[in-house]
C-alpha cells in the first residue's frame, strides 16, 4: 500500500480538504449539532462546541505524523458541510471502512454519493486498497442509497451490529467494494 495521508481532492462540486482549527464553528453548526444526522449513528462526534473542537483537533494531530491517517472535511464552495474519511485501515487484508456525514440542509444533492465516490477513487487508484466497505442504521435507508451510487454492493446484514447511545442495538447493513469492482465501473483515472 502506498499511504498518500489526507490530501486535497476535488469534485465537480466539492472539495475535500484537511480541517483547519478555524473549521470548528462550521463542523458543529453545519453538521455536528443537526439532529437528523445524529439520527442514526451510536454517538455524534461533534454535537457539542468542545467535541466539535476536538475532534478537528484529533484531525490535525494527525495529519502530518500519520500517512495512513485519511480524514476530510467536505466543503462547498468553502464551507464545511461535512467530513468523509477512511477508518479501520487493515495493512495485512489491505481494506478499509469508509464513513461520512454531511449536514442535512445539503441532502438529496448527491454531495454524500459525490465525496463517497472521490475519496474510493483515491484509495483505489493512489493507496492501492483492495477492498473498501460501510455500514449504516437498518433504517437509514437514504445511506444505502448513497453507497450503491457509489459503486459498493450490498453484503448482509450485522445482526445488532451497532450499540446506540440510549443502551439498545440496531441491525447495520454491510456494504463493499472491490477494486476488481471498481476498475469494471471505469473510474480508474491512471
Amino acid at each position: 500500500m502506498n499511504h498518500t495521508g489526507t490530501v486535497e481532492i476535488k469534485t465537480e462540486h466539492l472539495l475535500l480538504r484537511r480541517f483547519a482549527m478555524t473549521d470548528v464553528q462550521s463542523v458543529y453548526l453545519n453538521y455536528g449539532c443537526d439532529p437528523l444526522v445524529n439520527r442514526y449513528i451510536s454517538f455524534a462526534p461533534c454535537a457539542e462546541m468542545e467535541s466539535a473542537r476536538e475532534f478537528i483537533r484529533m484531525h490535525t494531530e494527525q495529519y502530518d505524523r500519520d500517512p495512513s491517517f485519511y480524514g476530510w472535511a467536505v466543503t462547498l464552495n468553502g464551507e464545511v458541510i461535512g467530513s468523509i474519511g477512511l477508518f479501520d485501515i487493515d495493512e495485512g487484508a489491505e481494506q478499509a471502512e469508509l464513513g461520512y456525514s454531511i449536514g442535512s440542509k445539503w441532502w438529496g444533492n448527491g454531495y454524500a454519493t459525490e465525496a463517497s465516490k472521490a475519496v474510493i477513487d483515491h484509495a483505489f487508484s493512489e493507496v492501492g486498497l483492495h477492498r473498501i466497505f460501510a455500514s449504516h442504521h437498518i433504517d437509514n435507508t437514504a445511506s444505502g442509497r448513497v453507497l450503491e451510487k457509489a459503486g459498493m454492493l450490498y453484503e448482509g446484514t450485522m445482526r445488532d451490529g451497532q450499540k446506540n447511545a440510549d443502551g439498545s442495538f440496531s441491525d447495520l447493513k454491510l456494504y463493499a467494494i472491490l477494486e476488481s469492482d471498481w476498475r469494471t465501473l471505469n473510474r480508474s483515472t491512471i
